[in-house]
């Protein structure tokens, strides 16, 4: 099959003359394509998910839940690891890159859209095409003035509130929570977390007409004590996935390393699964996900839950990316998205919780925004041997900068060699940005789709 060379280029070709208006306030723009357009997003129900960390996490399992229920469901998600087209998804399967090309292409009309704009635009016009029941959305970098916010959800999501993107949403965390909370409206608003200092920020902020309450009001996650959760060890050779010498540790249980037994209630429903995704953050995600579910139930939305399905929603979830464990030339990687203060100080304590810290190497890259030396003064106590590397990424930190926050580092010229010079004694921690993780994870060819 042959395109027009204006498609054989693809998305991302297409979106790049689009990246100088990377970050645009205002939803003018969005409203007017979404108009021109024949306002596609009404077409389906929607569900926003706000936060400064695990949105993608918590969207995924929700999008989860609701398929493994009958739904048809899509799913909008940013940044990417690998390929544009894993932003957006219907029923678990990527948009296959034609069409996304052929999307794209069709924006050409409106040329004031800004990358995220015109992807935003892209995705609904998939999910109203391939008829979706409901749509989750993840919000990028924002919430007041983010594209995705132009779309009117019948539910909004809040994970937490933390301080990454500070030059676009204000350097205090309180400015930050008003951004994001003035997208919380719709027929119900669920907050995963607050404390004191952005409580009154988020209620001030959200939608007066949209009541809102915390996601423990709607569900409950603990962990499984009836079972041994294997996200605590190291991967060992009799599980085939290959630990290395004073760092094997025996995975007992029924689960597989990076699975955590979790059990669950929602009302009067309880049931267990297989989470498969690791650390107790991701049992904060899943708390919320499914608060976004019997939102919408009791918003005649969505059918009524089961355990059975729920179970099987949570189980089938894959998400790459987050305390994944990997292979490379016979060398263990445990790769992560973490990439501000509050996502590496959460992944830390997972570190801590799964007995894995001492017991890594690290290699570390980053973008030029964010606050490497806290980033550092958190990973360092916890890993053996650093390695930084440069990302491909205009706004890439400099190796120079990396390596005055690890003394006594590595240096690679490039995150290809870093991957064929991993120190061998012990399994490699990656992490600091999602550009390194996506890097890395095309490198080994462990692209998910």
């Amino acid at each position: 099959m042959s395109f027009p060379p204006a498609l054989a280029a693809g998305a991302e070709a297409l979106l790049a003359p689009r990246l100088e208006q990377r970050i645009v306030p205002g939803l003018e723009r969005m409203q007017r394509a979404l108009d021109a357009l024949g306002r596609p997003e009404r077409a389906f129900t929607s569900v926003l998910v706000l936060g400064t960390n695990g949105k993608g996490s918590t969207a995924a399992l929700l999008a989860g839940v609701l398929k493994a229920h009958g739904l048809r469901v899509g799913l909008y998600t940013s940044p990417h690891l690998v390929a544009v087209e894993e932003r957006v998804r219907t029923d678990g399967t990527v948009i296959p890159r034609e069409r996304l090309t052929e999307l794209v292409a069709s924006l050409n009309a409106f040329p004031d859209l800004s990358y995220f704009e015109a992807l935003t635009c892209a995705a609904v016009m998939e999910f109203s095409e391939r008829k979706v029941d409901v749509a989750v959305m993840e919000a990028g970098l924002g919430g007041r003035w983010d594209a995705s916010n132009a779309v009117d959800p019948a539910v909004a999501l809040l994970t937490n509130v933390g301080t990454d993107h500070q030059n676009w949403l204000g350097e205090a965390r309180t400015a930050i929570a008003a951004e994001k909370a003035a997208a919380l409206r719709g027929l119900t608003a669920i907050v995963g977390t607050w404390d004191p200092e952005v409580e009154p920020v988020i209620r001030a902020s959200a939608d007066p007409r949209t009541p809102l309450s915390l996601a423990s009001q709607w569900a409950t996650v603990r962990p499984d004590s009836s079972q041994l959760t294997a996200d605590r060890f190291l991967p060992t050779p009799e599980s085939g996935l290959g630990g290395r010498g004073d760092c094997e540790l025996s995975a007992v249980g029924s689960h597989p390393p990076g699975v955590q037994a979790v059990a669950f209630r929602i009302g009067s429903l309880t049931g267990s699964a297989a989470l498969p995704l690791a650390g107790a953050h991701q049992r904060a995600n899943l708390e919320l996900a499914l608060a976004g579910a019997v939102a919408l139930v009791r918003h005649g939305l969505a059918p009524m839950l089961s355990a059975e399905a729920v179970r099987r929603g949570i189980e089938g979830v894959s998400w790459p990316g987050r305390l994944q464990w990997c292979t490379t030339r016979d060398r263990r990687l445990l790769v992560d998205c973490a990439h501000n203060r509050e996502a590496i100080a959460v992944l830390a304590g997972a570190l801590d919780d799964m007995g894995l810290s001492g017991k890594l190497n690290l290699l570390f890259s980053c973008l030029d925004d964010k606050p490497l030396e806290s980033m550092g003064d958190l990973l360092r106590p916890r890993v053996v041997e650093v390695t930084v590397t440069p990302i491909r990424s205009p706004r890439a930190r400099p190796l120079d900068e990396l390596a005055a926050v690890f003394p006594g580092c590595r240096r690679a010229t490039s995150v290809a060699a870093a991957l064929l010079d991993l120190p061998p004694e012990h399994p490699t921690l990656v992490t600091g940005s999602l550009r390194l993780v996506g890097e890395v994870l095309a490198e080994i060819g462990e692209v998910h789709g």
